[in-house]
């Protein structure tokens, strides 16, 4: 008895102990489920009833300056599959059907059926309609989402300033990549639950906004005239057998990009999207390199406009080596050496000027410098330090060789002769809307320093205008009838990349120029790559310069200065009630603009006559640069859009050497700051709507 009791209490407690340790497990169980594995086993279940897919944004579109469209997005759907239900639910019949629906071959449908994924695209941005007959046919796993696919409606029009964006929405070059943050818009996670079998319920309480389109971007781009200036480009490339050509249409003093073209003699194609030669690509300039040098040396007092320098009869050695002249000349002033485009005179000036100063002075034009322009993938060019430079290397250097520069850095630096000696930063976008049409940015000209003074800035202009508007002149195919023209021609031989040595056959041929000379309002530059001996700058470059310049004077409205030019070296009065299309921009009236006059005419201080400082006030940087060189200023220039203050002040005897101005836009967000600011003559009452801020975007 006492033996049986035992062995059953033995068991019990047994069984007690098991069951003790069983609790004991389950309850370390649930505490490792819950405390590690508590939140993935909440989220795999929160995933059986709900689920998340992103939908992306309609991309912003891109306009020119009046509101022309060059890159829009169309709403598409794309069609995808499930590729283990789609097997498992459809015949290989009614596969052959799909693929005919979707215009695909049958082995390639099968291919992307069979991988090992659980989600694969078949077709993407089709058509609502193929998607919806795709849709249609009832196979389980087949299903189609919206989707937004870019397009251009004018084709390749400004095709490498625009860019491309990828199948994605991504921007991958131009705008579309410089500005892909602001373009693509903002994309939304939607949230949905899910039924019993799976499928989303779209209606549900969790799904969230709808996404925010991209911002529109307005450009500095003029349509017409980049047409223009596309098809001229194209037509010369032909006709001269070029490689590929580029072309600039800048304002010289506000920095706007009204046309830039890159054409290549292959045809269009998507590398034109891809790839922006006017920006990215840099060339050796030649002669049009001596209009920046003959500035420096001015500026620098090396030399003056009346000394001579003996041009060999057309062949000079320096060491082993020997530069030539297309013609023999003996002796030139600097007018003379850029009128007929000597190398042997530009390198004499070169040496008069010496290495180091030569070199300070072509950065001050920001050779060898990014411009700063609003495009991805910008070179700086080449210019090397003058420690290295040898006596040939500094003479080749005067006339463009060894140094090289992009296109849009030539430009920029001949628009600081145009505009009075400043650098400006080019820009392509003038301003970015969201889709409640409200300004998110705008940029408006910059003043990056100042590469000469005023006054050298309209010698050089002068001595340009030679080049064009005289018989012996290097550029007379760059007229435009009733325009004064100022420019400088160049062809450079390139250099053979395998050995460094140059091509005796293979030549860059460019002119860079400004009209009207008298008050520039444009500046354009041709560059035409790899053409053959004898295809100077002057006889094919410079044909297409006048092409353009005609059609864009009269796209913009530009009329021809009354002055003849004979009398072109006269400093003109400025229009301070016109802007370059002839309306008004400066409130100023005929009263107040008289006033203007008399504010640098000479006062009597003490018993002393001496000039008083002009008033810039509220002037644009235009009509400042315009006033300073009729009043002989020098001014020291920060900020852009008009004059906000001075220093001195106006009416301040002009006793100093240079005036500061500080300039900025001006913005007005109520009727009393807009009244403010047209009392004050900055902006015209017009550009401002009855409730306040800037009204007359289109």
């Amino acid at each position: 008895m006492n033996t049986s009791f035992k062995q059953r209490r033995t068991r019990i407690g047994a069984l007690t102990l098991a069951l003790a340790a069983l609790f004991g497990l389950a309850v370390i169980r649930l505490v490792v489920l819950v405390a590690i594995y508590g939140p993935r086993l909440n989220s795999l279940a929160r995933h059986e009833h709900t689920g998340e897919t992103e939908l992306a944004a309609v991309r912003g579109p891109i306009v020119d300056r009046n509101g022309e469209p060059l890159a829009l997005s169309a709403e598409t759907r794309s069609v995808y599959a499930r590729p283990r239900r789609v097997l498992e639910s459809s015949t290989r019949a009614e596969r052959l059907k799909l693929a005919a629906v979707l215009m695909m071959l049958p082995i390639s449908l099968e291919s992307k059926l069979n991988k090992d994924a659980p989600f694969v695209w078949l077709e993407r941005r089709i058509s609502p309609d193929r998607a919806q007959a795709a849709e249609a046919l009832g196979i389980d796993g087949i299903g189609t989402i919206s989707e937004y696919k870019r397009f251009y409606p004018e084709s390749n029009l400004a095709a490498s300033v625009v860019g491309l964006a990828g199948m994605d929405g991504q921007g991958l070059s131009g705008l579309e990549l410089q500005y892909d943050k602001l373009a693509r818009g903002e994309a939304v996670e939607l949230s949905f639950y899910r039924d019993a079998l799976g499928h989303p319920i779209f209606d549900s309480p969790l799904a969230l906004k709808a996404p925010e389109p991209g911002a529109q971007l307005e450009l500095t781009i003029d349509s017409s005239i980049q047409s223009l200036a596309e098809a001229e480009l194209a037509a010369e490339v032909v006709q001269s057998g070029a490689k590929r050509g580029s072309a600039i249409v800048l304002d010289p003093f506000t920095g706007e990009v009204i046309a830039m073209a890159n054409v290549s003699a292959g045809g269009a194609g998507v590398h034109d999207r891809l790839h922006n030669p006017a920006v990215e690509d840099a060339f050796e300039p030649g002669s049009t390199m001596k209009g920046v040098l003959g500035s420096i040396a001015l500026a620098d007092h090396a030399i003056t406009l009346d000394r001579q320098f003996y041009c060999e009869d057309g062949h000079f050695t320096i060491g082993r080596r020997t530069i030539h002249d297309h013609s023999r000349h003996g002796w030139l002033n600097l007018g003379g050496i850029i009128e007929v485009s000597s190398n042997i005179g530009a390198a004499k000036i070169a040496l008069t000027l010496g290495s180091d100063r030569y070199y300070e002075g072509l950065r001050a034009f920001g050779i060898g410098s990014r411009t700063g322009i609003d495009l991805p993938g910008e070179a700086s060019g080449l210019l090397s330090k003058p420690a290295g430079w040898k006596e040939i290397d500094l003479a080749n250097h005067g006339f463009g060789q060894g140094v090289a520069v992009t296109p849009i850095q030539l430009a920029v630096a001949y628009a600081a002769i145009a505009n009075g000696g400043n650098i400006i930063r080019p820009y392509v976008v003038r301003a970015a809307y969201d889709a409640q049409g409200r300004a998110i940015l705008t940029h408006t000209p910059q003043v990056l320093h100042r590469a000469i003074a005023p006054d050298i800035a309209h010698q050089m202009n002068l001595l340009l205008r030679n080049v064009v508007m005289s018989d012996g002149g290097t550029a007379a195919k760059a007229r435009v009838d009733g325009f004064i023209v100022a420019g400088k021609t160049g062809t450079a031989q390139m250099v053979n990349p395998e050995n460094g040595a140059y091509y005796q056959n293979r030549h860059v041929s460019s002119f860079v120029g400004f009209l009207p000379a008298d008050d520039p309002r444009l500046l354009i530059l041709v560059a035409l790559y790899d053409v053959g001996h004898e295809h100077f700058g002057g006889l094919i470059a410079a044909p297409v310069f006048s092409e353009i310049a005609q059609g864009a004077v009269r796209d913009l409205n530009i009329t021809a200065p009354s002055q003849p030019y004979d009398t072109a070296g006269m400093i003109p009065m400025p229009d301070f009630g016109k802007d370059s299309a002839g309306r008004n921009s400066d409130p100023k009236t005929a009263a107040a603009a008289a006033a203007e006059v008399d504010d640098y005419l000479p006062v009597l201080t003490g018993s002393k006559l001496t000039r008083a400082t002009p008033n810039f006030a509220g002037l644009s940087l235009r009509r400042a640069m315009e006033l300073a060189r009729i009043s002989r200023v020098n001014v020291d220039v920060h900020g852009g859009g008009y004059v906000v203050a001075q220093e001195p002040g106006a009416g301040a005897p002009l006793n100093h050497s240079t005036v500061k101005l500080t300039l900025a836009p001006i913005v007005a967000d109520s009727e009393a700051g807009a009244a403010m600011a047209t009392q004050s003559g900055v902006v015209p009452a017009s550009y401002f709507s009855a409730a306040g801020g800037l009204a007359g975007r289109k």
